[in-house]
């Protein structure tokens, strides 16, 4: 039993180890920058926060979805969305320098506000309450992934046939509770940097980002280890055709978020709204607005409408890759615009940060992915993968 089981495994051997350094190193560089100009820090490090969150929290909402729908699409990724969910650990201490750089990055919190639009949303806006709603935001996501990790282990160790109910069950009202806090979170962390603005469709907008940066990594994930036993005798070329093919939706669905929240600002021309759109349209972040349109949607889009990308292991990576590079693209967009509008440029600290507490990311989630199966044996729609793989062989 411990042999077959060890034979489910996937080991990195020294990687997580050596990514964990570099980050490190990384890390300790902007920190020493960060003595120097510690604004640029504290927006260096929002942008990798949420972009890396962003992923975490993306891999259990999709985990949460495959357990809803009950298809077979997504096994061969599962347990990778399972280690991405339990790098939440990591996410939880991560964010303790956004709440220690509140100064720095949220206007509405400094002393002495003279800011009528401030002062009538004081009640709310205030950082004993902002890090109060971190703090239950984060004991939410910590209850779900813990009970759907719980459960997948139950699952391994033999498991009943009420593990299905319960996952469904949990994954119902935990896509409700994961919707409502990222909602909030998506307002307290990004819409407030700007408090006089305002948008209905911003905390979608961030759900479905989430969801297409953590899909795009769990095939970027699956297309590298698809060359290793035991995914190796599973995995096939159709199950890269859907996946791509849900990836694409995605993409289409962000793209109309987007679009829409644009035409209903721009539209409706208020003096509270259009200057968010205005900051982004001038200089260099108009550029970058333009090569998000091209690049997080129409390369994107028109690629993946061709089967054999889909199923090609090389065209589906370029194109994975080119949506998650965008996606941290995206936060820079969302995020550096409100400290200057088109005069914020580029710094090493806006590059090297993501990069630092990314190489981090992936050593937590490479140790987590080691701690289980890669495959969930004892699911009972396994069968179905071992007969979709013989099908389609």
């Amino acid at each position: 039993m411990n042999e077959a089981r060890n034979n489910m495994m996937v080991k990195f051997e020294g990687l997580p180890k050596r990514l964990a350094t570099i980050g490190g190193a990384f890390l300790v560089l902007c920190i020493l920058g960060g003595l120097r100009n510690g604004g640029n820090f504290f927006r260096s490090y929002l942008v990798a926060f949420l972009f890396w969150i962003g992923i975490t929290l993306g891999c259990m909402a999709l985990l949460m979805v495959q357990h809803l729908t009950g298809g077979n699409w997504s096994l061969v990724i599962r347990r990778i969305l399972e280690a991405g969910s339990r790098t939440l650990p990591l996410m939880a201490i991560a964010v303790l320098p956004v709440l220690a750089g509140m100064k720095s990055l949220y206007s509405w919190s400094l002393p002495e506000q003279t800011d009528p639009v401030i002062l009538a949303k004081h009640l709310y806006l205030n950082p004993g309450f902002f890090i109060a709603r971190t703090v239950f935001y984060f004991a939410c996501w910590f209850f779900l992934v813990y009970l759907l990790n719980k459960f997948s282990r139950a699952e391994d160790a033999g498991g009943s046939a009420l593990l299905s109910m319960r996952f469904e069950g949990l994954s119902g009202g935990g896509l409700v509770l994961y919707g409502l806090t990222v909602t909030f979170a998506s307002v307290d962390w990004v819409m407030s940097l700007e408090p006089r603005w305002y948008s209905t469709i911003y905390g979608l907008l961030f759900m479905v980002g989430q969801a297409l940066a953590a899909l795009a990594f769990a095939i970027m994930m699956l297309i590298w280890l698809s060359d290793r036993e035991p995914l190796s005798e599973v995995v096939r070329p159709s199950y890269f055709q859907d996946l791509g093919s849900f990836l694409l939706t995605f993409v289409m669905l962000w793209t109309y978020l987007e679009f829409s929240q644009f035409l209903i600002i721009w539209g409706g021309n208020l003096k509270e709204e259009i200057p968010w759109y205005l900051r982004r349209m001038q200089g260099t972040w108009g550029h970058i607005g333009l090569l998000l349109i091209l690049l997080n949607f129409a390369l994107p889009f028109f690629l993946l409408l061709f089967r054999d990308v889909k199923r090609r292991k090389g065209s589906l990576l370029l194109v994975t890759a080119l949506v998650l590079v965008m996606r941290l693209v995206d936060m820079y967009w969302m995020v550096l615009p409100a400290f200057g509008g088109g005069n914020v440029h580029l710094t090493w600290m806006n590059i090297l940060l993501p990069c630092g507490l990314g190489a981090i990311w992936l050593a937590y989630f490479g140790w987590q992915l080691q701690q289980m199966p890669v495959l969930p044996v004892h699911d009972p729609r396994m069968e179905g993968v071992a007969e979709h793989a013989v099908e389609h062989g």
